[in-house]
């Protein structure tokens, strides 16, 4: 496991090619601000579950949510999006939760397939740290606001990337 600052990430994402990088983390950990700054200083394709959802026409904030055979779907999307950004040999972002290493698992599985590699960048936050961010985001919506029992649910099933999944971490 190696920690990072976004500057080294920066210059890791631009010395690799055809490289998934799987993020994962907790909710309100700053994954998503990540992905933007990587996106504005890299070349590397953003595949995010969030943006698949509301383009899908759901919402957190009214409590529009997927049925079980449309999140599959929204997760096919995004494979399908992902695979097909790294057959063109293009470095990918996904932008997830990815709490549990069965959803990182899939996505290295996936890589596999077609000779890419993987790489997990854990956004490591401490729980404090995010239940303030998500006070924050109650009183003063920014981005979509997630139940109080969703944030801790993933929490609970949060499996912290072992060393043996090839893991860059961000403190954040």
């Amino acid at each position: 496991m190696f920690m990072l600052d976004l500057n080294n990430l920066i210059s890791q994402i631009q010395n690799s090619n055809n490289t998934l990088f799987i993020l994962c983390g907790f909710p309100y950990a700053g994954k998503s601000y990540v992905a933007s700054q990587l996106q504005s200083q890299t070349d590397i394709q953003i595949v995010s579950i969030d943006d698949i959802f509301k383009a899908r026409g759901f919402d957190w904030d009214t409590n529009v949510l997927p049925s079980t055979s449309e999140w599959e779907q929204i997760l096919n999307e995004s494979y399908e999006k992902t695979k097909d950004s790294l057959l063109q040999g293009k470095n990918v972002f996904y932008d997830s939760t990815n709490q549990t290493v069965a959803s990182r698992n899939t996505l290295r599985d996936l890589a596999d397939t077609v000779g890419a590699n993987t790489c997990v960048l854990y956004i490591k936050t401490p729980i404090e740290t995010v239940w303030r961010r998500w006070e924050e985001n109650q009183n003063n919506p920014k981005r979509s606001v997630v139940s109080r029992e969703l944030v801790q649910q993933t929490i609970d099933t949060f499996e912290e990337p072992a060393e043996a999944e090839n893991v860059l971490i961000i403190e954040n």
